[in-house]
């Protein structure tokens, strides 16, 4: 072999073991976030105020986001998150909106079976950027014949037999409506335990200043925790003005306790890396914030 011929081949062979290695990261990379888009986890947290009655301690408020009905969400992917939810036996139910995503008949995937959901004291839900996008009257529509009450901007109070009572406020999508949380705190009274829910968080950061005294609790979804992310710990793209501050966890505003959901389904592709889909179950205690 002519020595040319001998050096390209020593220096070829290094490449070719990198473009291996490669391929080799990015098809296990690929695999294991096609996986964990489908490992579905309960999240329990507690939280506690003076505010909730004594006839409430004790209530389950379960929280789902981001569901995305539609090519990478089927029929039997909804009856299993159904059937979750229902084992789970919320008191209050509460959607944070992005019901149905990719334009694929995630109308008919969702709306129908959201029928099957079940709480004891109530079921409501806000409205995402994407459920707006394709087709807010259907949406309401959906919503309202699967015995959700759709919050605008606005407040509903649910009772229990037992006489004590909550209220759960609702704002509009941050990109397709105005949100207006001061709106939706009035009739509150600040001794009144109360929830605000608003698909994108960013709402919190401009909003929460006026109104913090009325809320015990704040939910949003929308940045799915980046849905790719580098070992759960950052992520390249978060659909939100501050970055890193609401992709995923708990977060505090102006003493107001906030979760921001990682969501269930996905979007662009089916894809999770370290940001596990998740339902919540969040229960309520009366008396003293725990440190």
């Amino acid at each position: 072999m002519a020595l040319p011929d001998l050096a390209h081949d020593l220096t070829a062979s290094p490449q070719r073991i990198a473009l291996l290695v490669g391929v080799v990261l990015a098809l296990v990379f690929v695999g294991y976030s096609l996986v964990e888009a489908r490992l579905m986890r309960i999240v329990a947290d507690e939280i506690a105020s003076p505010n909730l009655p004594r006839e409430l301690d004790g209530t389950r408020l379960v929280f789902v986001a981001d569901i995305h009905a539609g090519p990478f969400f089927r029929h039997r992917s909804m009856e299993r998150l159904v059937e979750k939810v229902n084992a789970l036996e919320p008191d209050v139910l509460v959607l944070g909106g992005d019901y149905v995503g990719g334009r694929f008949d995630g109308a008919e995937v969702f709306y129908p079976a959201a029928r099957g959901f079940e709480a004891r004291l109530g079921k409501v839900a806000v409205l995402g950027n994407h459920d707006v996008w394709e087709g807010d009257d259907e949406a309401r529509e959906g919503l309202a014949e699967a015995g959700f009450r759709v919050l605008d901007n606005e407040s509903v109070t649910l009772e229990s037999p037992g006489g004590g009572t909550l209220t759960v406020a609702g704002v509009e999508d941050l990109y397709t409506g105005r949100p207006d949380a001061a709106r939706a705190a009035q009739g509150i009274d600040r001794d009144d335990f109360a929830v605000l829910v608003s698909h994108n968080p960013d709402v919190f950061a401009s909003q929460l200043g006026s109104t913090a005294d009325t809320w015990d609790l704040a939910l949003a979804g929308h940045t799915h925790a980046g849905q790719v992310t580098f070992f759960g710990i950052a992520a390249l793209f978060i659909p939100s003005s501050y970055g890193q501050r609401y992709r995923s966890g708990w977060a505090t505003e102006h003493g107001v306790p906030i979760l921001v959901s990682n969501g269930v389904g996905s979007v662009t592709l089916p894809l999770r890396t370290f940001a596990r889909p998740e339902i919540h179950v969040i229960t309520l205690r009366a008396g003293e914030p725990h440190p």
